[in-house]
């Protein structure tokens, strides 16, 4: 029963925004910054592959939700649809999180339990999480080449000091007479870490982890912004028109496609985390 009114005012929501914005695009008149949520539609479904349709003749013609969509008609004759997009993007966020979330996790343990290693590293710790992950794209370049790598490596790197806090603080805040106690039944070392320090700090890595989610969405877009031939980012910048982006016109409608697919995409993996992290520390709830 509530998980079924839960539904219904998510859905209600959902209709209201979509209302709202509908309204907004109509009284404000200006498509070229809020394109009519119809022209939205049209260009949703150019994007899942249906832009290109058979014409006279045998000849191909392209379908452009308006005559004036450069970015529309750029990314189509590149082949880009927004599925293909997605998925690209999304492998690059799960491999993020499958380097980056062990390390910061493990790092952070490693802060949390030692005092000694707590004065000698945190301080770099603080230095090196200050600079932001696009800014190793170049050099990156410099050691690896134009490939892969300066798009997962900045990724990796945001996820990892992302999750160092949260799991810090949990290992940090485990309570004194549990330590001594597993100390004084003779747990030391890796027992010590894997029955009490790791399941104290599951709770606030839960939390680290749908933090880190979102920062590895934000990186990755942001690297193929910069440097991609594929993926979310390279969509939204017009496939390759990133170069020219000052003589040639974005199209709102396209920009707005992939906003929602992104918000999407990391709201389903949001909630996959919120339901992993649940399931896995149902013991702190009891």
């Amino acid at each position: 029963m509530v998980i079924a009114r839960r539904s219904l005012l998510w859905m209600v929501s959902l209709l209201a925004l979509i209302g709202v914005y509908t309204l907004a695009a109509r009284l404000v008149s200006r498509p070229d910054i809020l394109p009519p949520t119809e022209e939205i539609a049209t260009a949703f479904g150019a994007l899942l592959g249906r832009g290109v349709q058979l014409g006279g003749g045998g000849e191909h013609a392209h379908h452009q939700h308006h005559p004036d969509s450069q970015q529309m008609e750029t990314l189509l004759q590149e082949g880009v649809t927004l599925q293909a997009a997605l998925a690209v993007t999304t492998g690059r966020v799960l491999f993020g999180l499958a380097v980056g979330l062990p390390l910061g996790a493990l790092f952070g343990l490693l802060l949390g339990a030692s005092r000694r290693a707590d004065d000698y590293l945190h301080p770099i710790y603080i230095l090196v999480r200050s600079v932001p992950p696009l800014a190793f794209i170049t050099y990156i370049m410099l050691w690896l080449g134009h490939g892969e790598a300066h798009r997962l490596i900045p990724v990796v790197y945001a996820v990892a000091v992302t999750m160092v806090i949260p799991t810090y603080h949990g290992a940090r805040d485990v309570a004194g007479k549990y330590v001594e106690a597993a100390r004084a039944l003779g747990a030391r070392g890796r027992l010590l870490l894997l029955k009490i320090l790791l399941p104290a700090s599951g709770p606030a890595m839960v939390g680290g982890l749908r933090y880190s989610l979102a920062i590895a969405w934000m990186t990755a877009v942001g690297a193929e912004m910069l440097m991609a031939e594929n993926g979310m980012g390279n969509l939204l910048v017009g496939g390759g028109m990133w170069s020219s982006r000052l003589q040639t016109r974005s199209d709102p409608a396209v920009i707005i496609v992939g906003i929602l697919a992104l918000a999407a995409a990391g709201w389903a993996m949001d909630a996959c985390a919120k339901a992993l992290g649940a399931r896995l520390t149902r013991w702190a709830r009891a």
